[in-house]
């Protein structure tokens, strides 16, 4: 239940991943009141040069985006 998946371009330690993915476990908890043992998060690693197959699959275009980067152009982040 829920299941939340980060998608980022490589560069965070694992300090930093493990640090947001237990602050979103705690938002997760608060705003939509399940219980933390029911919530799981991912990460997803990508190379800078792979951020636009990522961005053109899972974010361009797409209705279940509830906060849209100011970007369109995921190569320049313009």
């Amino acid at each position: 239940m829920p299941h939340v998946v980060i998608k980022a371009i490589k560069g965070a330690s694992p300090q930093q991943l493990q640090d947001a993915a237990e602050q979103i476990t705690a938002v997760v908890n608060k705003t939509l009141g399940k219980p933390e043992k029911y919530i799981s998060v991912s990460v997803e690693q990508y190379a800078f040069d792979d951020w636009e197959n990522v961005y053109n699959e899972c974010i361009k275009d797409k209705d279940n985006i509830l906060v849209k980067p100011v970007y369109s152009d995921p190569k320049t982040f313009q």
